[in-house]
C-alpha cells in the first residue's frame, strides 16, 4: 500500500482538526459505475484522530467485531508498506465456492459494478472504502484454464470478499490515525448507518484500544515441548519432487518451478493469539487477518503483488532467501552469500521477464520499467532479494483486467507460468488454497493493493495449516531447497510453538 501522492501536511494545511467531505470538483455528484450505468457518485468523509492506540490493541478490539478485516504493515518498507487498515461490519459479501463454475474474478467484478463508484480524489490515505478479501491460488488455475487434480482437503472458498464502507487507517510515516467512511447516495444510503455514525464507532474502538493498551500483555510464544507438525509429503517425497522438477527443466519444458510443502499443526490457540505472536516474531510489510466462514486467514507476507493507484501499477517479486543468524558474522555471511548468488539472481531475472510480459498485456506500450533488479531486504528471520517493476495501465483496462493478466504471481509458479502450474499440479499432493493466492483490497475508486499470500496460515477448527516453498532451477540441490523451505516457515513455526517433521533440521532450528 502506498501514498495517494499527497503529503499529509499539504492535505491538512487548512483546518487539520475538522472533518472534511471529499468530492471531485469537476464531477461533484455525477459518475459512472464500472458497468457504465449512470448513478450518483459515492464520496468519502475522512477525519484525522489524535490517538495513541497501538496496532496490537486495536487488533484485539476489532477481533470482537462482525467480520473484521485487518491489512497491516507491522514492518514498514517505505512507500509500498506505509498504511494499516482496520475494518468491520461489512455492507455486502461475495463468497465463491469451488463447485461454482463461474470465474471468481468475474463474479466480484459484476458485484462491484452494482455499487456507485467513488471518483478518485487526493485523500491522504489510499483506502476509503471497498472490497477486502482474497483469491485462492486455484482461482488462477481457472483463469489460465489449467486443470486441477490435487486433493482439496481444506474447506476454504476460491474467493471471499466483504464490502467495507468505513475503516480506521494508520499512516506509519506520519504516525497519524484516520477514520474514513463512504457517503452513499440514494438508495444505498437508506440501507446503511450514516457516515457520521460509522466514524463515531471507529472513534469508540480507538478509545477502547487506548484503554486496553495499558493492560494488554505481550503475546509471548509458550515455553515447553514443541508440537510436531505433520506434512502433506515426507522429506523423501519432497526431494523426489525437486528431482522431478529438475528433469522437466533439463528436458526444456520449463526454466523454473516453485515447489511447496504444507505443514499442519494441532493447536488450541485462537487465531487472534497466533496472529499476535506471528506479528511479534515475524513482522511483515503486508500482513493480514481475515475472518471467513469457519476459518481464519493469518498472513505475514513480505511480498507486494500488485499496487494500483490511478493508472500506476507496481509489482515487487521476491526470489532468493537466506536465514538470519544471531551471530553477526554468520548473519553477514548469509547476506553476502545471497548478494553473490548467481542462482538466485537468475531465478529473479526469469520472474522479472515473466512479469514484464504479464504487465505488457494490459499496460501502455513503452510504460513498463524495471525499477530494481534485485535489492537485498532484511527481515527478522530471513534476507530476501526483491525486484520492482512498474507500468501504466491502459485507459480501457481496470484492476480486474490487470489481475487476469498477472494472477497467479510468477514468483510462486515459475516460468513459463502455465507449464510451471501444470507441473505444480502434478508434483504437489494437495491444493494450495489461500497460500500463493493474493490478499488485499479493491477500492470503490478503482485503486487496489494485494500481497502474494506467502508466510500464510489457515486456522480451521483446532488445526492450523501453514505452507512454504521455493523455486527449483537447473542447479537446485534438494537438501538446500529443503532448508530454504524451513527458513521461510521459521516465524510461523515459532508462533505455533512447533517444529517440522524432519530429523535434518538446519542449525538455526534448534533455537526455535
Amino acid at each position: 500500500m502506498r501514498s495517494a501522492g499527497m503529503s499529509t501536511r499539504s492535505a491538512w494545511a487548512d483546518g487539520f482538526g475538522r472533518t472534511l467531505l471529499y468530492s471531485p470538483p469537476a464531477m461533484k455528484r455525477v459518475s459512472k459505475t464500472i458497468s457504465g450505468s449512470d448513478t450518483a457518485a459515492a464520496n468519502a468523509v475522512i477525519e484525522p484522530i489524535q490517538s495513541d492506540a497501538s496496532l496490537d490493541a486495536l487488533t484485539v478490539i476489532y477481533s470482537r467485531a462482525t467480520r473484521p478485516a485487518i491489512l497491516e504493515t507491522s514492518l514498514e518498507k517505505g512507500t509500498y508498506a506505509r498504511y494499516s487498515i482496520f475494518a468491520a461490519d461489512p455492507a455486502d459479501r461475495m463468497v465463491h465456492h469451488p463447485d461454482m463454475r463461474e470465474c471468481p474474478l468475474g463474479r466480484l467484478e459484476d458485484r462491484s459494478a452494482t455499487y456507485p463508484r467513488q471518483e478518485p480524489s487526493e485523500l491522504p490515505i489510499p483506502f476509503s472504502g471497498g472490497w477486502i478479501g482474497y483469491f485462492a491460488y486455484e482461482a488462477g488455475l481457472r483463469i489460465e484454464g489449467v486443470p486441477c487434480s490435487t486433493k482439496a482437503d481444506i474447506p476454504v472458498p476460491l474467493a471471499e470478499f466483504h464490502l467495507y464502507d468505513a475503516a480506521a487507517v494508520y499512516d506509519h510515516a506520519e504516525r497519524q490515525w484516520y477514520a474514513v467512511a463512504i457517503v452513499w447516495p440514494a438508495p444505498w444510503s437508506r440501507q446503511r448507518p450514516s457516515a457520521s455514525h460509522r466514524i463515531g464507532l471507529i472513534r469508540d474502538r480507538l478509545r477502547a484500544a487506548e484503554r486496553l493498551r495499558r493492560s494488554i500483555t505481550s503475546p509471548f510464544t509458550p515455553v515447553g515441548p514443541h508440537r510436531l507438525a505433520q506434512s502433506n509429503m515426507s522429506d523423501e517425497e519432497y526431494w523426489a519432487g525437486v528431482r522431478r522438477a529438475k528433469e522437466y527443466i533439463e528436458a526444456g519444458d520449463v526454466f523454473e518451478v516453485n515447489l511447496t510443502r504444507r505443514f499442519t499443526v494441532e493447536t488450541k490457540a485462537s487465531p487472534l493469539e497466533i496472529y499476535r505472536r506471528l506479528r511479534r516474531v515475524s513482522p511483515s510489510s503486508h500482513a493480514a487477518l481475515l475472518t471467513g466462514s469457519g476459518y481464519t486467514i493469518i498472513s505475514s507476507s513480505p511480498e507486494l503483488f500488485l499496487d494500483l493507484r490511478g493508472d500506476h501499477v507496481v509489482t515487487r517479486p521476491i526470489k532468493g532467501t537466506r536465514p538470519r543468524f544471531d551471530d553477526p558474522l554468520l548473519d553477514e555471511s548469509a547476506r553476502c552469500d545471497l548478494i553473490e548468488s548467481e542462482k538466485d539472481r537468475a531465478e529473479l531475472n526469469m520472474i522479472i521477464d515473466l512479469l514484464r510480459n504479464d504487465l505488457g498485456r494490459v499496460c501502455r506500450y513503452g510504460s513498463i520499467r524495471v525499477l530494481s533488479d534485485g535489492e537485498i531486504e532484511t527481515h527478522p528471520a530471513v534476507f530476501h532479494r526483491v525486484a520492482a517493476i512498474e507500468g501504466r495501465l491502459d485507459a480501457e483496462k481496470n484492476f480486474f483486467d490487470l489481475l487476469r493478466a498477472t494472477f497467479p504471481g510468477g514468483s510462486i509458479t515459475g516460468a513459463p507460468k502455465i507449464r510451471a502450474m501444470q507441473i505444480i499440479d502434478e508434483l504437489e499432493p494437495t491444493e494450495r488454497g489461500v497460500y500463493c493466492g493474493t490478499i488485499g483490497y479493491i477500492g470503490l475508486d478503482g485503486s487496489a493493493s494485494f500481497n502474494i499470500a506467502i508466510r500464510t496460515m489457515v486456522h480451521s477448527g483446532q488445526r492450523v495449516h501453514l505452507y512454504a516453498g521455493g523455486a527449483v532451477v537447473a542447479d537446485s540441490d534438494p537438501q538446500s531447497e529443503h532448508e530454504e523451505v524451513l527458513a521461510k516457515a521459521r516465524g510461523m513455526f515459532q508462533a505455533l510453538n512447533c517444529r517440522a517433521p524432519t530429523d535434518r533440521q538446519p542449525a538455526w532450528a534448534a533455537r526455535c
